[in-house]
Formats: C-alpha cells, structure tokens, sequence
C-alpha cells in the first residue's frame, strides 16, 4: 500500500481540473493506497465548507461527493496556511476532513514517505 499525497492547487477557477484530482485520489483510496491532499494557491478553497458544491463537472460523483468520500474513507486534507490566510476564510469554514498545515508539515509528510502528486 502506497501512501500518496495528491497537491491539488486548482478549484473553482479550474474546476476540471479540480474534479479530476479529486477523482484521480478517489481512485487510489479505492484501490487501498492511504491518501491525503495537499491544498494549496486556489485549491485551499476546496478545504472550505460548501465550495466542492460549486463545482460541477460531469462525472459519476460531484466534487462534493468525492470530498465526503475521501474523508470518510480516512484522508485529511491539509489546507496550505498562507493560502488560506490571503483568501480571508476563516476556520470554522473547513470541511470536517481538513486541516490547516504549513510548509513544515509537508516536508515532514515527505519526509515520511508520502509520495507527492501534483495534478
């Protein structure tokens, strides 16, 4: 089992891109790989409350689904600090599933063992 950390740096300004990392970490949780997401630049807007709503992209589960689906099957999505600082949201707003982390906490995921996936 593979431990991949997916960096998702997209949302609603690219919700197909968004969708598709979304989909793609989805995949590998099925497939039994643990998996988290790395939220960063506009992707942190995917760590708030109600935003994956807003993003629709054909496909056999919405962005919101897919969120739940991750979350309840173990992964945490860690919110990239600055990112979400700049964007003014505040903390009461994140998803159950996520977390605000910094640079240090990616490299200590790195650090141990988690493979980075940029999509």
């Amino acid at each position: 089992m593979a431990r991949i950390l997916f960096v998702l740096p997209h949302s609603t300004e690219a919700p197909d891109r968004a969708t598709i990392g979304l989909r793609t970490a989805r995949a590998a949780q099925r497939a039994g790989h643990q998996v988290d997401l790395w939220l960063t630049g506009e992707g942190v807007r995917l760590g708030v409350q109600g935003v994956a709503d807003t993003l629709v992209e054909p496909g056999p589960e919405s962005a919101a689904e897919l969120v739940a689906a991750l979350g309840a099957g173990g992964a945490t999505l860690h919110v990239e600090r600055l990112a979400f600082e700049q964007r003014q949201f505040e903390l009461d707003a994140l998803e159950s599933c996520a977390r605000i982390a910094d640079a240090d906490g990616l490299a200590a995921l790195l650090a141990d063992g988690w493979q980075a996936v940029t999509l």
